[in-house]
């Protein structure tokens, strides 16, 4: 899903090599100063040492990024400016620690996306589209257990990551962030209720493919609407 949409970005074909896909999106971590753990070929040992010297060139601006930027310029290298929820350069470095670790699995994936945003934004301007967003995202914050990770990965669209989950707990925060919704809805502090559709699933284990998984949960999410 997210390779789909780098691809749409750089008006590449569907069919592009996987392995200069992976050499194009180091070279947008580097140019966007998001840095993320190094990353290798999984097929071809052409595109690895262009790889191993993007990883250097990665590991250099990292060292010199902790010793001479202020601490909160590294902090919103990882952060979504709006919401201050992780950004999708996070969420690469956390697939690549998580999969490299089997204690994390199974790994609980909950897909989010907001409804009424484009209807929100149309009527009552970016601004209060803007306070629709970071509203949601605290709700998410809120509901979520201790070492969780929220991600903000498009305009309306949240992935969160549960390690070492199962149905049982992936169901639970679910429940939370309906019942936050909820409450948040009851206030009457937006012009629109908030209105959201989730759908998840378990990553098993670091041999399946974290694209399949995802998109088990996208499939849930256009089945499952919540709120509003």
């Amino acid at each position: 899903m997210f390779q789909r949409a780098f691809l749409r970005r750089l008006k590449l074909p569907e069919n592009y090599p996987r392995e200069l896909l992976k050499v194009l999106n180091r070279i947008e971590e580097v140019i966007g100063w998001n840095f993320v753990k190094r990353i290798y070929s999984d097929e071809s040992v052409l595109a690895q040492p262009l790889l191993d010297a993007l990883n250097d060139l990665v590991d250099s601006f990292e060292f010199l990024a902790k010793r001479t930027l202020p601490k909160r310029i590294v902090y919103y290298a990882f952060r979504d400016p709006l919401t201050e929820v992780f950004n999708r350069h996070f969420l690469q470095e956390q697939l690549h620690f998580l999969s490299r670790n089997r204690e994390n699995f199974p790994v609980g994936i909950i897909y989010l996306d907001l409804n009424n945003l484009k209807k929100v934004n149309d009527i009552y301007g970016h601004k209060i589209g803007d306070l629709y967003i970071q509203q949601f995202a605290s709700i998410l914050r809120s509901s979520v257990r201790k070492g969780d990770f929220v991600f903000r990965v498009g305009g309306d669209e949240f992935l969160i990551l549960v390690p070492k989950a199962n149905e049982r707990v992936l169901n639970r925060i679910v429940r939370r962030i309906v019942l936050n919704t909820e409450n948040v809805n009851r206030d009457g502090e937006l012009p629109v209720p908030i209105s959201f559709s989730a759908g998840w699933s378990l990553w098993s284990s670091p041999e399946e493919p974290f694209e399949e998984a995802l998109d088990r949960a996208d499939k849930m999410m256009y089945l499952n609407k919540f709120s509003g």
